[in-house]
């Protein structure tokens, strides 16, 4: 583990899986506490429970980034865990079930 984060907390949203799970274990890696975030529970949980695996401090917050109550929730549950918030990487996508073409300025607007 490296230490260039030490005692910084962090929060990744859209974290259980690909570009953004890489990212909250990269943060892990570098000391950071990390609450990896997002709709998928099982996902979500397995990446934290990888990050700790690894000798990191990860945490679960199930959010779904278009609920606004979800989104302070997540803040502060990296508060109660770990005493506040140090980065916050806006990871979360929201990708469309229908070809690009199709899609609508109010899709967009999700």
């Amino acid at each position: 583990m490296g230490e260039r984060l030490q005692g910084k907390v962090a929060v990744v949203t859209g974290s259980t899986s690909g570009i953004g799970a890489g990212i909250a274990r990269g943060l892990a890696a570098e000391g950071a506490r990390v609450v990896v975030s997002g709709r998928r529970r099982a996902e979500g949980e397995a990446v934290a429970a990888a990050i700790q695996a690894a000798g990191g401090v990860a945490v679960f917050q199930q959010t779904d980034v278009s609920v606004p109550e979800q989104c302070r929730r997540v803040c502060e549950r990296a508060a109660e865990e770990f005493g506040g918030l140090d980065i916050l990487v806006n990871n979360a996508a929201i990708f469309p079930r229908m070809p690009f073409a199709e899609t609508t300025p109010e899709f967009w607007d999700e």
